[in-house]
């Protein structure tokens, strides 16, 4: 009776026996996949979070624009809003200013090529501030590219339009709320 349970037994581990490997071949399959996935999300997230921060420094540029700050002072305060994600205007960044009402309408700081917005067309009283990034340096990640998903020569741009809370050119017109001119 004994060597029959011994039977069953060796019998009913026979087929785990043959099935050692098989959880290898499935981790290999998987876990190429897992990476990738764990990857894309950590790219979009950091994309996300730098989107907002572009967006916003946008909208605090063209806030100080409105005060009347000049395209060198704005360079700065968009700097600012940029360097906790390692972003400088420069190479890799660049700000245009559009006041039509401005003796120089549109200014840019920054080498980065990019176009200022074409639409909405503005007012003699509105001002325009657009920062462009590229996405194929820091702080975006890249790793991805292997798989078909690349960044670089892509251009992140944000623009915000607000109205000119001043008169004549902003080097001669104290700002509001500011000792400087």
């Amino acid at each position: 009776m004994s060597t029959l349970m011994h039977s069953r037994l060796h019998d009913t581990l026979r087929p785990r026996g043959r099935r050692r490997g098989s959880a290898t071949v499935e981790v290999m399959f998987v876990l190429p996949i897992l990476i990738i996935v764990t990857l894309a999300i950590v790219q979009f997230s950091n994309t996300l979070l730098v989107e907002q921060a572009v967006t916003h420094a946008a909208t605090v540029g063209a806030r100080e624009a409105g005060k009347g700050a000049d395209a060198d002072e704005l360079a700065c305060v968009i700097d600012a809003a940029l360097a906790p994600h390692g972003i400088r205007i420069g190479d890799c960044a660049s700000v245009i200013l559009e006041d039509p009402a401005a003796t120089n309408p549109v200014e840019i700081r920054g080498t980065f090529p990019c176009e200022p917005c074409a639409s909405p067309a503005l007012g003699s009283n509105e001002i325009r501030v657009t920062v462009c990034v590229d996405m194929g340096k820091k702080p975006f990640l890249n790793s991805l590219r292997y798989v078909g998903i690349c960044f670089s020569g892509k251009c992140m741009r944000a623009s915000s339009v607000v109205k000119r809370e001043f008169s004549g050119d902003p080097p001669s017109t104290l700002r509001p709320g500011c000792s400087c001119q």
